[in-house]
């Protein structure tokens, strides 16, 4: 693969590592700066970290441990959620460039790596909202590391690190399971390492990983309330003789993640490519990716129809998107011009800075959840019931921030531990809008019989102010004097 730049392969790793510290950097400072309410995602890991457990609730406990570890350091603390996100951000393009640099010069994998800025829910999305799938993205760049380590020498270091990287992923997120499945499968087809996979020390991949998930998944079977309370977001739908709607919702979450990535490659491809033939001898990762990329479009959208999920969200799909997105550019960058190369770096620098300018707009727009003042709620709440002697259940946003607050507060969210926790008390329940849309409903997610879970004893209305626009955030409380959790018992 000819050079693309007079850099030797050192600078561009050092030049690479400055740019993407710098950016995650400057990111976290942003977040600090913007200050304001945490968003859902933030706001969960206030209430979902009580200590160290097998499990939490309907996602998995890898997110949760790290966020502990992180606020032993900073304190229970929105610095605390900052470093965690961008930590686990930055280490993904890191990740990525090492174990694309394995197989391909640095200018290569510097390509691969930072084209994932393309992916609205990499550049928008984890940084605005998520949080497990920023881990997700972590492991599944850990673990693609550490196959194209293992099938490039085949030596013990490579599978055994591959075999911890997946057991670590299958704490993260469930869709994680994508990652090496569409690596295997399509390693498989690409003849250098098909010869690795296919050699015995490959065992050891299966036996580690299933060492490291084996107790936390055990404690999923035996809590399988908590563990698959949100198995419903999945809408399975009775057979028909039409195709379910998870298939379509499928198709066009592919396109929301695919199609800026494979319109600026369409668009270097027809005004950038060299006239001159490209040296592709390193053309295996590429080939490797893609491939994975098209058996889990195929294997994800296989699923879908025979299960008849009615559901599919584009963050389900961001495995797809992994491989996809750095295959096409992996397998561009030899076929382009030095400026092309060039001014697609420029391009990515500057979504980048939109992306900053973007999230300082969404920080203060009409409306939005980061502009909440939740500074009154501890007031209007002791005004209401005796606290916190009272414990409170609430959705993640208002139940994450009330305890950053009131870090002393007994609050729970929507989840059956809360009936565990607080089956037979006075509990005060708090709406948000539709969320949830009834205290009949709330009663159900948070573990209690939805009919006789409790006696309301009082109700009413409260009001949150913005603190750069109009208007008010309305919730609703009920207090009400519960029913003993059979849970419990």
């Amino acid at each position: 693969m000819p050079d693309r730049s007079a850099r030797p392969d050192w600078q561009i790793s050092l030049w690479f590592l400055l740019a993407v510290t710098a950016y995650f950097a400057l990111q976290t400072g942003l977040r600090l700066a913007l200050g304001g309410a945490l968003e859902t995602d933030e706001a969960e890991m206030m209430v979902m970290t009580p200590g160290l457990r097998w499990g939490y609730g309907p996602q998995l406990p890898l997110y949760n441990w790290l966020q502990i570890g992180v606020f032993e350091l900073f304190d229970r603390s929105l610095l605390a959620l900052s470093v965690m996100k961008n930590g686990l951000l930055w280490l993904t393009y890191v990740l990525l460039f090492l174990g694309l640099r394995i197989w391909v010069p640095a200018g290569a994998a510097a390509f691969g790596a930072l084209a994932l800025v393309l992916i609205p829910d990499i550049a928008w999305e984890a940084q605005r909202a998520t949080t497990h799938s920023n881990i997700l993205m972590a492991c599944s760049a850990l673990t693609l590391a550490a196959f194209l380590w293992a099938v490039r020498r085949g030596h013990w270091p490579g599978w055994i690190a591959l075999g911890l990287a997946i057991g670590l992923g299958g704490l993260s997120k469930y869709n994680f399971w994508l990652v090496p499945f569409g690596l295997f499968a399509a390693g498989l087809t690409v003849a250098p390492m098909r010869a690795q996979i296919l050699r015995w020390r490959v065992l050891t991949v299966p036996v580690l990983a299933l060492a490291i998930v084996a107790v936390p998944y055990g404690w999923m079977i035996r809590n399988a309330d908590l563990a698959f309370a949100s198995v419903g977001k999945l809408q399975l739908e009775e057979q028909t003789a039409g195709l379910p709607e998870g298939l379509g919702l499928t198709v066009l979450g592919a396109i929301a993640l695919l199609a800026l990535p494979l319109i600026v490659a369409g668009l270097l491809w027809l005004a950038g490519r060299r006239k001159s033939d490209a040296d592709v001898r390193h053309a295996g990762v590429a080939a490797l990716l893609l491939r994975g990329g098209v058996i889990l479009c195929a294997g994800v959208m296989l699923v879908v129809w025979l299960a008849g999920l009615g559901q599919m969200t584009q963050r389900w799909l961001l495995p797809l998107a992994f491989l996809v997105v750095p295959g096409v550019f992996v397998w561009l960058f030899p076929r382009l011009g030095r400026r092309a190369v060039a001014s697609t770096h420029v391009g990515l620098a500057l979504l980048a800075v939109l992306v900053l300018a973007g999230l300082t707009h969404d920080r203060f727009k009409p409306g939005a959840r980061r502009d909440v003042d939740f500074a009154t709620l501890p007031m209007q709440l002791s005004d209401v019931a005796q606290l916190p002697a009272t414990p409170i259940v609430a959705e993640f946003y208002t139940a994450g921030n009330l305890k950053h607050l009131r870090p002393d507060w007994q609050i729970d969210p929507y989840l059956p531990v809360a009936a565990r926790d607080f089956g037979g008390q006075t509990v005060l329940f708090i709406l948000r809008e539709d969320v949830p849309p009834n205290l009949k409903a709330g009663l159900g997610q948070a573990g209690w019989p939805q009919d006789g879970g409790g006696d309301v004893l009082e109700e009413g209305d409260l009001t949150l102010p913005y603190m750069s626009s109009e208007g008010a955030l309305p919730l609703r409380y009920v207090l009400v004097q519960t029913s003993k959790s059979l849970l419990a018992e």
